[in-house]
């Protein structure tokens, strides 16, 4: 058991204690007139801590030290350091020259890459509005050469007529067409007629009977029918005796693109309650 280095007595494991570093001895927390809180800080932290002697011969030591260190120094040791100084900011200027220059290198690479990037991409900017120039004058084109098609489908189409509610029946001829005329009061001949023949029934169309095509041989002959049928309003498989009384529709032949836009402007008509809509030679 040690004693305290103040009030010289013993100091057993249940004192609030220090130890010095130095020296070794204990003191009483009392004894120092340190609180159990600044005797937990000082352990807790693991800090160094030293007596009052200790301390006192610790300082002492330290500026004896500087003493000699300054006692040291003559005229040529600092010559020397003069030069030693000089050198290492020589050495320092030469390390921010070359530092500088390599820097300055890579910007000049990182501006010849920028330029011919650039220049790559003002390349690649001049070909994108040439295909872009030349994709509208193709579009063009295309559009052209559709309406001319479309033109041309449709002019083959004009002596051509599509008869809508007519009952199907088994081996039918151009006696149903005939029978059309006569509904009319319009003579229609085998002569007449160029060709004629069911339309294909549309998928998800419902029961009614696929529309007869009429091609006449003489576009004069097409137009009377019309003329006689915008006469007649209400034709209807009655007046030729067929049985079942439902309305007969006649129409020019459309083409594909002029039979939707024909759909779609009777929706406007419709919804704009507009009386009359009309097609004439496929317009």
């Amino acid at each position: 058991m040690s004693s305290c280095g103040v009030c010289l007595k013993s100091v057993s494991q249940k004192h609030l204690k220090l130890t010095c570093k130095d020296c070794n001895k204990d003191f009483h927390g009392e004894c120092l007139k340190m609180s159990k809180a600044d005797v937990d800080c000082v352990t807790a932290d693991n800090l160094v801590w030293r007596c009052t002697t200790c301390a006192s011969e610790r300082r002492k030591s330290m500026r004896f030290d500087s003493q000699v260190t300054e006692g040291n120094l003559t005229l040529e040791n600092i010559m020397k350091k003069v030069v030693e100084i000089a050198e290492n900011q020589k050495q320092n200027e030469t390390n921010f020259n070359t530092s500088y220059e390599a820097l300055y290198g890579k910007i000049d690479e990182s501006t010849d890459a920028v330029k011919k990037q650039t220049e790559e991409l003002e390349k690649c900017l001049k070909v994108i509005d040439g295909l872009v120039s030349e994709n509208r004058v193709l579009k063009e084109r295309i559009d052209a050469l559709e309406a001319r098609l479309e033109e041309q489908e449709q002019y083959s189409r004009r002596n051509t007529v599509e008869i809508q509610g007519i009952p199907q029946e088994k081996n039918e001829d151009v006696a149903i067409v005939k029978q059309v005329g006569k509904a009319l009061d319009l003579d229609i001949s085998c002569s007449m007629i160029d060709a004629c023949h069911r339309l294909g029934r549309r998928s998800g169309s419902n029961n009614s009977p696929p529309g007869i095509v009429v091609k006449f041989v003489s576009r004069l002959d097409k137009e009377e029918l019309l003329r006689k049928r915008r006469i007649k309003r209400n034709l209807s498989t009655r007046h030729m005796s067929l049985g079942v009384d439902q309305p007969v529709y006649i129409n020019e032949a459309l083409t594909p693109a002029r039979r939707k836009l024909l759909a779609e402007a009777r929706r406007v008509k419709r919804e704009k309650h507009y009386k009359f809509l009309w097609v004439r030679n496929g317009k």
